[in-house]
């Protein structure tokens, strides 16, 4: 057993049993001016001198049995532990001195040198006993250490500040030097890799363990080609039994002085949690861009502090014809009149904005070419930290609205020009009797004010029916038909008024709610008096003369009101809607939307968080609700930045969801329109049949009777007659079938497109082989469609594709991608292609880019086209080049979505 300038290893464990000489030696202990100590197997203190305690200023109670890094620095702590594994290793406890920094109870750092030796008993390590003497100041790149720890002072401040893997490297790029965290990261035993060469390590080992080895083993290695810069990268370290999946930043340099001068010194951080962040933030402005970029309908952009445009998204270049390109960089108010720069609108929209937070605004907005649109813009400010990062801005093209509200306002006008003139009393009756609207001549007709707003009809006055009797008010007309929903026709009924008797004709028709239930009455009233006194005179004189027919009862028309529209569904939406937010499994929502309201099934238990509300153009208005589980189960440092985000978003999507129900109403309008235009093209192409044909045979008659007779000039004329009667048949045929896409389809069912093509190329084998073409096709998916028409637009697109195929035989190719729950087919060919100038024109119908004399055709054919997956909710485009072939691509709805 070792000791330590004599004194047994015994000496400091306990004071029960002291001899005289052990008091003695004690005695000589504590009288030493130097720091003694004993350490354990695991470093803990279990003896210490009265010097030991001086220089710490810790109490004796206070060490024994804390850890020694208690009073040594980290770094010297480990130097110390490391010292002793490599005595016991070598077998060996030379005499060794090494310098280190104390750590006093006061804060301060003591410099010392310490004398070290190992307590072992029969080969098995008991601890360590050391002595420590205070020294004004040491040179800490000459102590006495093993090799493996020259180069750790170099190193230490970093492993200080972080928890890095650190690889040193001499100038043979051989290992020289590992910690433990590299052990850890690439699941390597230090033993092993120090002293082989780093090259030969990473090709055999460690890049193996790596996402990218290839990129991870060239760029690493380069470093060692070239030794004189600093390279820094990111890299990903894979899962399996030796280490966890984790990312690194590696950062290395050469070592230009001290031992290992012209080696190279690695170093890896572990940044995995700074990469999840990074995806997490990426994936929240994705999901926010991608709503943002899905509504094409608005010009949603952002603007910097100053006004000037910073992002564009599609609707903004649809609204406003300008391209990103053009337009980042330039100032908002390159969108105002000249007449509204020159009043300083746009300065004062945004200085209102940032007062107020939000500014919304209505008027005249220029397009890139010049022309004007009616505009409806939100402006809202961006802070950060309290600093004005910028504005977001929203612009709808409200032209077609404002149009038709000054169209709906004309014939409000003229409406009310036609109610205050007419001569039949109309009012509309609350459920209550009272009435919401009620003309001036109902208000004559039953002697009452109009200027009452509590003006009541027919239901306020005795009545009775033609027989004399009297009518109870729960089976006059009003009454019945909020009782039964039925309306009441040409009811007559008589009012005693106080200089005569009035007779009434009374019709009532109800306003249902969308439940059919009624929840107005609009009733019309006309004074038949003088007809019935007319019938009564003509009754009596029949009677009289007993000649006559019976008295003629006066009809008159009914008021025609329609149905209130269905409320839309908004299950589907309020489902979706937690997903938008950064803690979607803890949110509840709620939507309502005029009287319709909608929320998640956890929703009434909680209380409403954040609220954002918006009005349609008709009116309605629409509120959305969120509502967060315990708040406190969020991070603490994360609150404030959650609730400023979400009610941004909250408050965007108020504004698209109102946007949704403006659009659906215009739509519905479209739509009305778009069937008018529909049965007129079906029945003008249909009536023209018959004409036609009768030119066609008497053309024919012509050619078959005078063909004889006729000269050159006369058959021409007559074949250029004949060719034209059967374009306009081609022509009104392509009409007719374009007439009958929305009403004359089959309903929507799973269609395998592998199928359709082969039938497709099937019906066109000959003119295939004629024009020698190659048609090759990638394996198609099966969408949800009508059969038929999917057949018709197959055919239509590859007939073009040999019309147009130019000189060289035909090279067709078809391919599938799917997006999300739809797919893009498209159809390549490799013919004279278009100007993309004509890309949207080729759609219109009857659009031909070429002549008769160039290429067959009616121009019909890609109208059909669009038409078919407009049908089908899809979008049809073209993409091609003058000479340069043609890519002619569709969408349509998956089966499975």
């Amino acid at each position: 057993m070792r000791d330590v300038a004599g004194i047994s290893n015994e000496l400091f464990r306990t004071e029960e049993g002291e001899t005289d000489s052990l008091r003695r030696c004690l005695t000589l202990v504590n009288a030493i001016d130097d720091g003694i100590y004993q350490l354990d197997t695991d470093g803990r203190f279990v003896a210490i001198n009265d010097a030991l305690v001086s220089i710490t200023g810790y109490s004796r109670s206070a060490l024994l049995g804390e850890h020694v890094s208690t009073v040594i620095e980290t770094p010297d702590a480990k130097r110390l532990e490391e010292a002793i594994h490599t005595r016991l290793e070598h077998d060996a406890d030379p005499d060794t001195t090494f310098n280190l920094v104390l750590e006093t109870a006061a804060g301060d750092s003591v410099p010392c040198e310490l004398r070290m030796s190992l307590l072992v008993d029969d080969g098995e390590l008991e601890g360590s006993v050391g002595v420590v003497r205070a020294v004004e100041a040491h040179d800490r790149t000459n102590e006495q250490l093993p090799s493996t720890w020259k180069t750790y002072d170099s190193i230490a401040s970093v492993i200080d500040e972080a928890d890095v893997g650190v690889f040193v490297l001499d100038d043979e790029f051989d290992v020289v030097w590992v910690d433990e965290t590299i052990e850890e990261y690439f699941g390597l035993a230090r033993a092993e890799v120090i002293g082989q060469d780093k090259a030969t390590l990473i090709q055999e080992t460690i890049r193996d363990r790596l996402a990218d080895p290839e990129s991870f083993a060239e760029t690493v290695l380069a470093t060692y080609e070239d030794n004189t810069y600093v390279e820094q990268f990111e890299c990903r370290v894979t899962d399996d039994a030796a280490q966890n999946e984790r990312w690194l930043e590696h950062r290395s340099k050469p070592i230009e002085s001290g031992p290992y001068a012209g080696g190279r010194i690695e170093l890896y951080y572990d940044i995995t949690d700074r990469k999840a962040a990074q995806r997490a933030r990426q994936a929240s402005e994705q999901r926010f861009q991608s709503l943002v970029d899905a509504v094409d309908e608005y010009a949603i952009f952002m603007l910097d502090p100053d006004g000037y445009v910073v992002s564009w998204n599609e609707g903004a270049e649809r609204i406003k014809g300008y391209r990103s390109a053009e337009i980042i960089g330039e100032h908002f108010s390159t969108f105002y009149t000249a007449e509204d720069r020159a009043d300083g609108v746009p300065e004062y929209n945004l200085r209102q904005a940032r007062e107020t937070g939000t500014v919304e605004d209505e008027g005249w907005r220029v397009r890139s070419d010049g022309s004007r649109f009616w505009a409806n813009v939100t402006i809202s400010v961006i802070y950060d930290a309290g600093e004005l990062q910028g504005y977001a801005k929203i612009t709808r093209d409200m032209t077609e609205r404002r149009e038709q509200e000054q169209r709906l306002r004309r014939e409000y006008e003229l409406s009310e020009q036609i109610l205050e003139t007419s001569p039949v009393g109309i009012a509309v009756v609350n459920r209550d009797g009272s009435t919401s609207r009620a003309n001036e001549r109902m208000a004559d007709l039953l002697d009452l004010s109009t200027d009452d707003e509590s003006i009541y009809t027919t239901a306020q006055r005795d009545m009775y029916d033609a027989n004399g009797e009297f009518i109870p008010i729960e089976e006059r007309p009003v009454s019945r038909v909020f009782e039964t929903g039925d309306p009441v026709t040409d009811r007559e009924v008589r009012l005693d008024r106080s200089d005569r008797q009035q007779w009434l004709s009374i019709n009532a028709r109800p306003i249902t709610d969308e439940q059919g239930n009624p929840v107005q009455v609009v009733e019309t009233a006309t004074d038949i008096t003088d007809l019935k006194e007319l019938a009564q005179r003509r009754k009596r004189e029949l009677e009289e003369r007993e000649k006559e027919l019976a008295a003629v009862r006066l009809a008159t028309s009914l008021l025609e009101t329609g149905e209130q529209p269905a409320a839309a569904s908004l299950q589907e939406f309020v489902t979706d809607l937690p997903q938008f937010f950064r803690y979607p499994d803890r949110t509840a929502a709620r939507v309502s939307v005029g009287d319709d309201e909608v929320a998640t099934d956890d929703y009434d238990s909680l209380e409403p968080r954040l609220s954002a509300s918006s009005r349609t153009v008709n009116g309605t208005p629409i509120t959305i609700t969120i509502v967060l589980y315990d708040e406190a189960d969020l991070p603490a440092t994360d609150t404030a930045a959650f609730v400023a985000e979400e009610q941004e978003l909250l408050d965007t999507l108020a504004t698209l969801l109102t946007f949704h129900f403006d659009r659906r109403a215009y739509i519905d309008e479209l739509q009305a329109s778009n069937e008018r235009l529909e049965q007129f093209a079906y029945a003008a192409s249909h009536d023209l049949q018959e004409p036609l044909r009768m030119i066609t045979s008497y053309l024919q008659l012509i050619e078959r009777r005078y063909a004889d007779v006729l000269d050159d000039d006369g058959e021409e004329f007559l074949a250029y007659a004949v060719d034209g009667a059967e374009r306009m048949r081609e022509m009104i045929d392509g009409l007719l079938e374009y007439s009958r896409i929305e009403t004359r389809g089959d309903p929507f069912e799973q269609v395998d497109l592998n199928a359709v093509v082969s039938d497709v190329l099937s019906d066109l084998q000959f003119s295939i082989e004629d024009h020698g073409a190659e048609i090759t096709t990638e394996s198609l998916p099966t969408v949800m469609g009508d059969v038929s028409q999917l057949r018709q637009v197959f055919q239509n697109l590859l007939e073009n594709a040999l019309e147009y195929s130019g000189d060289e035989p035909p090279r067709v190719h078809i391919t599938a991608e799917r997006t999300g729950d739809e797919w893009t087919i498209s159809v390549h060919d490799d013919g004279i292609g278009i100007e993309p100038d004509d890309s949207d024109r080729v759609f219109e119908v009857f659009q031909r880019l070429h002549t008769r004399e160039e290429h067959a055709g009616t121009g019909i054919g890609l109208a059909l086209c669009r038409r078919i997956v407009e049908r089908h909710d899809g979008e049809i485009w073209i993409d091609s080049e003058s000479g340069e072939g043609t890519t002619v691509s569709f969408t349509l709805s998956a089966a499975d979505s």
